[in-house]
Order: C-alpha cells, then sequence, then structure tokens
C-alpha cells in the first residue's frame, strides 16, 4: 500500500459490508472499485475487466491472483498486472482501514491496455 496524505484517501465502505466472501463494490469518483480480502489483506482494484468488461469482484482467486468471471483473464490484485497478457492490467487503488472504515485514494494516473 503506498502511503498518500490523509486528505486524499476517502471512505468507501464499512468492513461490515463485505459480503461473506469479503467483497464489496463501491463507486470512486464515478468508477466502479472493487474491495477484495485476499489471504487476509484488504485490495482496491478497478471492477471492469479491460478485455470484455466482466465485473472483476465477482471472478475466482487463486492465491493473489484474480480470474476475470468472462473469459478467465488473471490480474494480480497488488499490482493489477496481468500475468500471461503482457502489457495488460487494471487500476488498483492505495487503501487503508480506520477503525471499522474502508477508505480509499483516488486513481491519479492512467493504465494502458492492449
Amino acid at each position: 500500500m503506498e502511503s498518500q496524505p490523509p486528505s486524499q484517501f476517502i471512505p468507501v465502505a464499512r468492513l461490515s459490508e463485505l459480503d461473506p466472501r469479503g467483497r464489496a463494490v463501491v463507486t470512486v469518483e464515478g468508477e466502479r472499485v472493487a474491495i477484495l480480502r485476499v489471504a487476509g489483506e484488504l485490495f482496491a482494484i478497478q471492477d471492469t475487466c479491460p478485455h470484455r468488461g466482466g465485473p472483476l469482484s465477482e471472478g475466482d482467486v487463486e492465491g493473489y491472483v484474480l480470474h476475470c468471471p468472462l473469459h478467465a483473464w488473471p490480474f494480480d490484485v497488488r499490482s493489477g498486472l496481468c500475468p500471461i497478457i503482457r502489457g495488460a492490467r487494471i487500476r488498483t487503488y492505495p487503501l487503508r482501514v480506520v477503525g471499522e472504515e474502508i477508505q480509499v485514494a483516488p486513481f491519479s494516473g492512467r493504465v494502458s491496455n492492449p
């Protein structure tokens, strides 16, 4: 997780709002963001697969790799990189938990995909 000034993090959900699989979908500056609990850690990623727009929050997880439910494109939730398709990636967002509140820093850069 990158360190960000406190003012850049915005509250998006509470820990109690995660579903039984440890997931939630929130909106950050108009973008769908998936909050995922993987190996006891929380990650915030773009919820839309760059391939066909599949909802990544509905995909299966193996280790730290999340698979798109439509065509199984894999993405590492820590980096956003796709390990099998060169240059393919998804946005990742800095996340922190303050008490019970999940906070995410809005994305400020661009991600290019093939």
